[in-house]
């Protein structure tokens, strides 16, 4: 199979609850959670609990405090912050003699002293239409590198949508949306 080049539309996301859709819940009962949401009024809720569809139900676990799915079908499901095919998601790294290392040689020669195995790159997590990327598809995204369809989302749908993972808020901000 030949590697070809496309114009796409690449957006990010991190796995903070604006990015994923949720929130921080404590259980008040086998059916109940009591939601804490800072910026809604008020800003303590009791929500429906359910168990998620998916998974199961000898693998969910429970705990007194938590996080919840809020936008999605799974809304009130535990959210476990696994991607869709029930891996952590990652962000793309570059090896040692990527342009990208180089310019940072104070990083490279920690990365070298600290934690050598972080001197090997790493493929990162991409969302995409599986209709049309089965999981497992390599690919390579300028200024993000490396990435395996691992994940899929509501709203990427059609062959021009990619959605990146990043470890933090901020990373996923600057990243934004391009093309």
């Amino acid at each position: 199979m030949t590697a070809a080049d496309h114009m796409m539309e690449v957006t990010a996301y991190c796995n903070c609850g604006k990015c994923c859709s949720w929130e921080h819940g404590v259980v008040v009962s086998p059916s109940h959670y009591l939601a804490l949401a800072l910026n809604t009024f008020p800003p303590v809720r009791v929500k429906r609990r359910r168990p998620n569809p998916y998974q199961d139900k000898a693998k969910q676990k429970t705990f007194v405090f938590d996080k919840y799915w809020t936008g999605t079908t799974l809304k009130g499901c535990v959210y476990e912050g696994k991607t869709a095919n029930g891996e952590m998601p990652r962000q793309s790294r570059p090896g040692p003699l990527h342009p990208r290392s180089l310019r940072k040689p104070v990083r490279l020669a920690l990365r070298l002293a600290l934690a050598p195995w972080h001197l090997c790159g790493r493929t990162g997590t991409i969302a995409a239409d599986l209709d049309l990327y089965p999981f497992g598809t390599r690919m390579h995204v300028p200024g993000y590198g490396w990435g395996v369809v691992a994940d899929c989302g509501s709203a990427i749908k059609g062959p021009q949508r990619l959605d990146l993972y990043f470890n933090s808020h901020a990373e996923a901000l600057q990243w934004g949306r391009r093309r």
